[in-house]
């Protein structure tokens, strides 16, 4: 069995000294707060800075000296004038604008299907989800198709995209002859 025999630490006596070294930074640390540095000389000057000069008394002008001249008025800051509207540009004809450049048509079919499918992101969806607008223009594309919304949710995305831009060759996908 082991015997304390007053020399060593214990538990009781680690926490006095952490105390102890504890309020001894505390209180060098709120004689460092109390000193003057240059960052407070620099961010609060009004506080820190130098202090005027005591007024002296005032004594009445002597009939010899002239009066010293009245404090000069500072005049009014100009006020702020908004600047008159630019005026609308001319507008440009048809005739002097420059054509529009053609859009590229990608060579590889499954790049053209990820660009019509990113112009038209409804294409993804199910027939219940989309929007009357939507659902009636399928409607003009696949007029032979008796059951719209089973046609358009088993179709593939493929064949949606070409009833949104078929190619110019190719006859609709269901328009019949």
């Amino acid at each position: 069995m082991l015997r304390y025999d007053g020399m060593g630490c214990t538990p009781a006596s680690t926490g006095r000294s952490f105390l102890a070294l504890l309020c001894l930074l505390s209180l060098a640390g709120c004689q460092a707060m109390n000193q003057v540095t240059a960052l407070d000389r620099f961010f609060e000057p009004e506080r820190f800075g130098a202090k005027p000069a005591p007024a002296r008394a005032a004594r009445p002008p002597s009939p010899a000296q002239p009066a010293p001249a009245p404090a000069r008025v500072p005049e009014p800051a100009p006020t702020v004038v908004a600047m008159e509207p630019l005026p609308d540009p001319a507008p440009v004809s048809a005739a002097q604008r420059p054509p529009a450049p053609a859009p590229v048509a990608p060579a590889d079919p499954e790049a053209a299907l990820r660009q019509t499918v990113r112009q038209h992101p409804w294409l993804t969806r199910f027939w219940s989800e989309l929007r009357p607008t939507e659902q009636a223009r399928i409607a003009r594309q696949l007029p032979a198709a008796e059951d719209l919304p089973g046609t358009w949710d088993s179709m593939g995305l493929a064949d949606r995209a070409r009833l949104v831009s078929p190619a110019s060759e190719e006859r609709r996908w269901a328009g019949g002859p």
